[in-house]
């Protein structure tokens, strides 16, 4: 799912020399975990192949498979979105050829026309404004001495939003069908998961994240967008994962307190939307405006009745493979990061339709 988005950025980068700003301007979308390199496994074979012996007794492959299960998937979703990004990049390049080949003219051509020509040049208070957001984070360097290299970033992030549209349009007018397989995960939804939307929707959508994630901060507004859009055929589904921060627990914990007084949803948006410090005042100072019981919401926040279904959405998210958040499967199919509206909406819509 990440191709076209993906391949613009590579494209641009083959096309223009950027340096490398000091400031932490690209990030990759997803918060992770520490993670190893995955153990290698047997591919395919009879699951009661005897594997191994042991004075006489036997390991199968089965036994093997289960426990290697969640790197097996990994490896498996990671073949796919290996296989799909260079199906996406062989179906834009040629859509691209035939767009240049109608104009007579190159493919470098076509982009310097479609592209280059069209992505204004950043202004000084274009260049200010990025300045001033990432002050923090320059190792006191004064704009004068940043500002070619900001205007190369910003140019070159403008080049990327506009090929990106350009491609989208590109595909919009072609009848275009993928029909690649996308492996499956089978994602155990426990009866007592916050839910959103229907019980018995055609498409569900699991979300495993961590309060304290900054991109699972920024993927809220696109989840808001895919259930605006897709009201009464989506059911929305919150899993928590904990990354392993000191006060990821908490922050969770106090979700599931607020979920207690019924306010799960408000609180959970809140968090997101607002972050703050994670102090147990900054998540009790939230109830004013959120209409919870303080009191009620301390007393909760000062148990463990919620920690071991916190740990085990956090437990089966592992043996599902996720190492970072967000991480999406909708209906069994994994999506990693923030994505766009249209991301999962491509995927909603293959689900409906072979659903439908």
């Amino acid at each position: 799912m990440t191709g076209a988005a993906g391949y613009a950025g590579r494209m641009i980068a083959r096309r223009t020399v950027v340096a490398l700003l000091p400031l932490a301007l690209v990030a990759s979308g997803a918060c992770s975990r520490a993670r190893s390199a995955p153990p290698s496994s047997a591919e395919g074979g009879d699951p009661q192949a005897v594997v191994a012996r042991i004075d006489g007794h036997v390991i199968t492959q089965k036994e093997v498979d289960a426990r290697a299960q969640s790197s097996l998937q990994q490896i498996r979703d990671e073949e796919y979105e290996a296989r799909h990004n260079a199906l996406d990049e062989l179906i834009t390049e040629r859509l691209m050829d035939a767009q240049a080949a109608a104009q007579g003219i190159s493919r470098d051509e076509l982009m310097k026309r479609e592209v280059d020509a069209k992505v204004p040049p950043p202004t000084k208070a274009d260049v200010k404004e990025l300045y001033d957001r990432n002050k923090d984070r320059v190792g006191g360097r004064t704009l004068a001495e940043l500002t070619p290299q900001i205007e190369q970033s910003i140019l070159q992030q403008r080049s990327v939003d506009r090929a990106q549209a350009y491609l989208a349009q590109l595909r919009g007018k072609a009848q275009v069908v993928v029909s690649l397989p996308q492996p499956r995960n089978e994602v155990p939804i426990p009866a007592d998961a916050r839910a959103l939307g229907p019980e018995k929707a055609p498409v569900t959508i699991v979300e495993f994240s961590d309060y304290l994630c900054p991109f699972c901060q920024k993927a809220q507004s696109v989840v808001d967008a895919v259930l605006a859009r897709n009201q009464g055929k989506v059911r929305f589904v919150h899993r928590d994962f904990l990354l392993g921060r000191p006060r990821s627990m908490a922050v969770a914990r106090a979700a599931q307190c607020a979920a207690d007084q019924g306010k799960f949803w408000d609180y959970r948006r809140n968090l997101l939307e607002a972050p703050g410090d994670w102090t147990d005042e900054d998540l009790l100072r939230r109830t004013a405006s959120l209409g919870l019981d303080r009191a009620g919401l301390q007393a909760c926040l000062s148990s463990d009745r919620h920690d071991k279904a916190i740990l085990d959405s956090s437990e089966e998210g592992k043996t599902l493979g996720v190492q970072s958040t967000p991480t999406f499967f909708i209906n069994g199919r994994r999506l990693r990061g923030v994505r766009s509206a249209d991301q999962f909406q491509e995927i909603i819509d293959s689900e409906l339709k072979a659903g439908g």
